[in-house]
């Protein structure tokens, strides 16, 4: 290796390095100023992992009972515009990658997934997944997922980053998460209230 090549490599890293530091910034400062978790969960899938140029992105929660994840936002083909999900699934902790995530609160990267029977095709199958669990408090709350068209795509920088996003927003989440049980509940009292006077 030349002079010339390793100054060219080491511009090429400082370039990526300074390219993840500039999305990791962009993200951690939107997300300082939502409260909401339908606004925490697409800033996380459309801004923070669009800018880093992947295919596709699911933010899935845990339902209330802990056993199922919910896609609650995407970015790619599922998001054609706005907030909409397409043929949103659901999916069995336990089940799957993303649900094998859920289970043991480790990220898994699977750089060909032809060669993996846990595999779940949703909108269209992918070569490549990076899942990583969303954790707060040491408890499981949701798992990030992406996948690409192309093999062995995500790498060590991505999975970093990825885990960082996750990790960085997994406090907000729950707290966000505690914020519509409640507000799901003083609907329900109300509700229940009205009825017994209406009675």
């Amino acid at each position: 290796m030349t002079v010339e090549q390793i100054h060219l490599d080491t511009d090429d890293d400082t370039i990526e390095r300074r390219r993840y530091l500039e999305v990791l910034h962009r993200f951690t400062m939107s997300q300082a100023e939502l409260t909401n978790l339908d606004d925490i969960c697409w800033n996380i899938a459309k801004t923070a992992i669009g800018d880093l140029g992947f295919e596709d992105c699911v933010v899935y929660l845990l339902n209330e009972a802990g056993d199922t994840l919910i896609q609650r936002a995407a970015h790619g083909p599922k998001n054609p515009e706005r907030r909409e999900i397409l043929d949103p699934i659901e999916i069995p902790v336990g089940e799957g990658i993303v649900g094998s995530v859920a289970n043991t609160g480790r990220y898994e990267v699977i750089h060909d997934a032809r060669d993996d029977k846990r595999y779940i095709t949703d909108d269209q199958f992918r070569c490549s997944e990076l899942a990583v669990p969303i954790v707060c408090n040491k408890r499981v709350i949701g798992v990030l997922d992406s996948e690409h068209e192309t093999v062995g795509f995500y790498s060590d920088e991505d999975i970093q980053l990825f885990t960082t996003i996750a990790a960085l927003a997994a406090t907000r989440i729950d707290t966000a998460l505690a914020l519509e049980r409640l507000e799901l509940q003083t609907v329900a009292l109300k509700e229940a209230q009205e009825a017994a006077n209406a009675a």
